[in-house]
């Protein structure tokens, strides 16, 4: 027994130095919802008080009481009572459930998936604290705090540490022993400051805190193993009473910022900060030099939490006065009798402005429309006032148009009133100037006719409300009538030429006359006129006269301008010999009939005729167009058109014609016997021709030919002669040469073999000195040049063999450069 209350005594030493040492601001809440008892509270037997074991090793808690009686270390205190810091939680009773028993799903013996701590009295919390753990290994949860009002705040998910070993804690050291029916007990884990509480904040919201806090429900989420399980201890909180604002109000005299509001707080929060809707914003508990009216302060505790106060500054009552004026509405010059009266108190003065005249009475001339206002002093020293409007009745406006104010004469005008008076206004018009009045009455608008032309002036006058306006005066201009007329000297002319226009209309004296020419350019003339102009395409003259508002124009008259001819030919030649036929190309503009003169006596009227000269000349040719009878040109082309004689052709030739040449001698001289021409062609009847004066031809092959000459004179005109026969014959003997120069000069510059052209069935061989063959020829179409396989042959001897069908030659030839 010594030993057990030695234990005792050591457990109840310590609370009081953990309960004594520091302030506590949390609370322990009186709550219910535990589903089980997990601390052995005496006795030898853990079973028989205790439900449950709180772990896969069937470990339990117990109390210093229990820890005593069965010699185990550490023990929870015997009041219940859990202190850390500022913090304190009321475990309940050990003799019955004690904690809140959770897991997953309550799939652990003795457990509930979730558990509510309802308070026993709702209550007013800034925050509310959980003193729970978890065992086999951590354990996540969800928090919510049910208010009376049926609103809920979801705190959150935490995540709850083992009740060995875990971190943040806050009570330890307390000791666990197995859940047995007898000891020995062990204890486990005061050495190593286990097991251990921890806590879980919930703050609540400024909103939240001025609710009553109901319940708070834990929900079991998942553990870090599948036999994880919560244990929730107790519950503390931080009460919370909401402020009240006491007001002491000060009211405004006169209306004036004298005003004041003192406020007291009491409960909530405090220090308190203050902003009142003042400007500037005043920040102190008293708000002064405050107006009469409405004022909001916005209360701040020390946790951010605002409260809103609402008050109202009076002023004390003031004298109402009254201000009239009669009459209330006069024209201009005009006096008002202004006057006051007073109800709820008494003024000391008056004074009356605009004006600054003083008396309850007074009489004024306004000269615009004008609000009066009286003031004055009440026995409290407040200023009042009152005003009254005087309206200056509007003198009304005599202003009106004349449309047109210019016109001709017997045309009407109409009068139309632009002022600002009504229709039942007085309208003095003072006889419209002595016009005749077609229509309208009153304001108008009038119609007027004035039988005479001259200068009016047209008044009125306007009274209404018995105001008075000016005299307005619009002058009007009535001229007399004009008639514009003219006529032209000619009204259809030829390009180029000039009519006379002549004024012969009436009221030219001091009117404007205004012409259009319609493109015609004026040569002389000035106003009225007469005009001369000139036109070269068609064009209209219109005239309009014009004196005041009365304006004449003029029928139109068109001017038909028939265009001149543009003149032009073109002969198809210019040059032959006669008899010469030329076709000349009219190429006139602007014309419908023609004369033409050929400049041989010979005339035509046709559009593109055609003459045939009879003798050489040079020739004029001129030709006059004309349109419609009325406009003429023409254009004359000096020697246009050469005529000449034909050239005559002649020639002899030597050797003479039909005589028979072997072909070896078959060279013939021309000699050109014709007059009059300047240029020559050949053809000697072998398709070979020459241009020379003069020529010669060697025949290349035996044939009777024919020669003709073409002489052709400086126009282009031909006369031809005519020979034959050029008899050539083959050669009746082969004439073979044993020498040529294949040298360049053009003179025996191939080996020519002239019998053997035309005959066929011949050969042509030649060989070297060395038996090799360098040239050879079929029918001897090409003589041999001196060359072997195109490159020239040395000077030297070679040997040929000529084939024809009746006997074969063979023999040297020598080539020499």
């Amino acid at each position: 027994m010594t030993k057990i209350g030695l234990h005792i005594g050591l457990l109840f030493g310590g609370l009081v130095i953990a309960t004594g040492s520091l302030a506590q601001t949390y609370t322990p809440i009186n709550i219910t919802g535990f589903n089980q008892d997990a601390i052995a509270e005496t006795g030898t037997d853990a079973t028989a008080v205790t439900t449950t074991s709180l772990d896969l090793s069937t470990n339990i808690m117990y109390s210093a009481l229990f820890a005593a009686i069965n010699g185990l270390g550490g023990g929870l205190p015997m009041n219940g009572t859990i202190v850390s810091g500022a913090k304190t939680w009321q475990l309940q009773p050990y003799t019955v459930n004690n904690v809140m028993y959770l897991s997953a799903g309550a799939a652990q013996a003795n457990t509930m998936a979730w558990g509510n701590f309802t308070l026993a009295t709702p209550a007013s919390y800034k925050a509310v604290n959980l003193l729970l753990f978890s065992t086999e290994r951590e354990s996540t949860i969800n928090v919510v705090c049910n208010f009376t009002d049926g609103t809920t705040y979801n705190a959150g998910n935490f995540n709850i540490e083992d009740w060995f070993d875990g971190t943040g804690w806050v009570y330890g050291s307390y000791g666990r022993t197995k859940r047995l029916t007898a000891g020995p007990y062990v204890t486990d884990g005061v050495s190593t400051q286990n097991p251990r509480f921890y806590q879980v904040d919930l703050p609540l919201s400024c909103i939240d805190k001025n609710k009553l806090l109901q319940s708070v429900t834990i929900n079991y989420l998942n553990g870090t193993t599948a036999a994880g399980r919560l244990v929730a201890l107790a519950l503390s909180g931080v009460g919370y009473t909401p402020p009240v604002v006491t007001p002491v109000i000060t009211q405004a005299t006169c209306t004036n910022a004298n005003g004041s509001i003192a406020l007291t707080v009491s409960g909530g929060n405090s220090p308190y900060t203050y902003a009142w809707n003042t400007t500037p914003v005043k920040t102190t508990a008293t708000a002064t030099n405050l107006a009469p009216g409405n004022y909001t302060c916005t209360i701040t505790e020390a946790d951010n939490c605002p409260v809103t106060y609402t008050g109202t500054v009076p002023t004390t009552p003031m004298p109402v006065l009254t201000a009239s004026a009669n009459p209330a509405a006069v024209c201009a010059g005009s006096p008002v009798a202004l006057s006051v009266a007073v109800s709820g108190g008494t003024l000391l003065s008056y004074t009356w402005n605009p004006g600054n005249v003083t008396g309850a009475n007074v009489s004024v001339t306004p000269t615009a429309n004008t609000t009066y206002t009286v003031s004055g002093m009440d026995a409290n020293g407040c200023n009042v006032s009152a005003s009254v409007p005087v309206t200056l009745l509007p003198t009304p406006a005599s202003t009106f148009t004349i449309n047109p104010a210019n016109v001709c004469l017997n045309t009407p005008q109409t009068i139309t009133y632009t002022g600002n008076a009504a229709n039942t206004a007085t309208y003095n018009w003072f006889g419209f100037a002595g016009a005749t009045v077609q229509s309208g009455s009153g304001q108008g608008p009038y119609s007027i006719l004035f039988n005479n032309p001259g200068n009016y002036n047209l008044q009125l006058q306007v009274t209404e409300n018995g105001c008075v306006s000016t005299i307005t005066t619009n002058p009007g201009v009535i001229s007399a009538p004009v008639n514009a007329a003219f006529t032209v000297s000619e009204s259809s002319v030829c390009a180029g030429s000039t009519i006379t226009a002549t004024y012969t209309g009436s009221g030219a004296g001091t009117a404007t006359a205004t012409w259009s020419w319609g493109g015609g350019a004026v040569q002389t003339g000035t106003g009225f006129g007469p005009y001369t102009v000139k036109y070269d395409k068609n064009g209209l003259i219109s005239l309009t006269v014009k004196d005041g508002a009365c304006t004449s124009t003029a029928p139109s008259v068109v001017i038909n301008v028939t265009p001149k001819p543009v003149v032009d030919f073109a002969p198809d030649a210019l040059a032959g010999c006669f008899p010469f036929t030329v076709t000349f190309k009219n190429n006139t503009q602007n014309g419908d009939a023609y004369k033409w003169e050929f400049g041989d006596g010979n005339t035509s009227t046709g559009v593109n005729p055609s003459n045939t000269y009879n003798s050489p000349g040079v020739y004029t040719v001129k030709l006059v167009a004309s349109e419609l009878g009325k406009c003429s040109d023409s254009i004359t082309k000096t020697n246009l058109i050469t005529v000449k004689d034909f050239p005559n052709a002649d020639f002899t030739v030597n050797p003479s014609a039909n005589k028979p040449l072997e072909l070896h001698e078959a060279n013939f001289s021309f000699v050109n016997g014709s007059s009059g021409a300047v240029t020559y062609k050949w053809d000697f009847g072998d398709n070979t021709n020459s241009t020379l004066a003069n020529a010669t031809h060697q025949y290349q092959q035996p044939g009777n030919y024919v020669v003709t000459l073409h002489a052709i004179n400086d126009i282009g005109c031909e006369d031809t002669a005519v020979r034959q026969f050029m008899m050539v014959i083959p050669d009746k003997v082969l004439v073979i040469p044993n020498i040529f120069s294949p040298n360049g000069d053009g003179v025996n510059d191939t080996w020519e073999i002239a019998g053997l052209r035309g005959v066929t069935n011949c050969s042509v061989e030649i060989f070297n000195r060395w038996g090799q063959q360098v040239y050879n020829s079929h029918e001897y179409n090409v003589p041999w040049d001196g060359t072997w396989k195109g490159k020239p042959l040395p000077v030297g001897t070679f040997y040929y063999i000529i084939k024809t069908a009746t006997r074969n030659f063979n023999g040297w030839v020598a080539l020499i450069r």
